[in-house]
């Protein structure tokens, strides 16, 4: 006959048994199902922030689609012809002559400023805001009128350029009556470029529309002339513009 002490002992025993049975299913439980688990939350986080980029590009093909793309591809010529990407030498020389030709000009004496032949290399360790120029001077040969319209045009012809000093030298007498007045300038001018961005961003930066002051801008780029890029005829060393042939 078993006492009621050793009853007692039993009991605890099968007691102790189940616990830790128990806690053996509960540790098979977790290894088994834990990864699962961890795998099901990635997986709604995961698709949570999809579901966001999703929004995201919606959003942002609405807006593209609203944009005209001859529009957008005329702005970018027209901007590449006024603010070229490169250091214009060729367009600037071809401009110049063309336009001195306008007016009846004489056109030479083209001399690049120390310091603006730098290397592409040289130019791209700036900051990418920065601007750069070209700066050169030039003369020009012809009456005063001729002079002075072809002044007034220069800052509104492509590439985009700004005078930075003029000097006249009066070729001939200006008091004799019948005589045309036959006048040289010196004409000093910054030509400025600026390197397109290395990146547009991320596919998700979304789309930034034009300001109305970014508008007006970009309509004064149509009111800008532009020429043929054709290299002068016209010989543009130092020589005398007014010389007999």
């Amino acid at each position: 006959m078993v006492s009621p002490v050793g009853k007692l002992g039993q009991v605890i025993l099968k007691e102790k048994q189940l616990w830790a049975a128990a806690a053996m299913v509960v540790v098979l439980l977790i290894l088994v199902f834990g990864p699962a688990v961890s795998q099901v939350k990635k997986n709604r986080a995961t698709r949570d922030k999809l579901s966001e980029r999703l929004a995201v590009l919606e959003e942002k093909l609405a807006v593209l689609s609203g944009v005209d793309p001859l529009l957008v591809d005329e702005r970018v010529k027209r901007m590449e012809r006024v603010f070229p990407s490169k250091k214009p030498v060729v367009e600037l020389i071809s401009t110049l002559s063309q336009l001195a030709g306008k007016h009846n000009l004489a056109f030479g004496g083209v001399s690049l400023k120390p310091g603006s032949l730098q290397g592409e290399g040289e130019a791209s360790k700036a900051k990418a805001e920065d601007l750069a120029d070209l700066r050169f001077g030039f003369e020009v040969g012809g009456t005063f009128d001729g002079i002075s319209n072809f002044l007034k045009e220069l800052e509104s012809v492509a590439p985009l350029m700004k005078v930075e000093g003029v000097g006249l030298t009066i070729k001939t007498d200006p008091v004799v009556k019948r005589q045309v007045v036959a006048v040289e300038a010196a004409i000093e001018v910054s030509a400025f470029y600026q390197a397109p961005p290395e990146s547009l961003g991320s596919i998700l930066t979304p789309v930034s529309l034009l300001s109305v002051r970014d508008e007006a801008f970009l309509n004064r780029l149509f009111n800008f002339t532009s020429f043929e890029t054709v290299l002068p005829v016209a010989q543009t060393g130092k020589t005398d513009l007014f010389a007999a042939p």
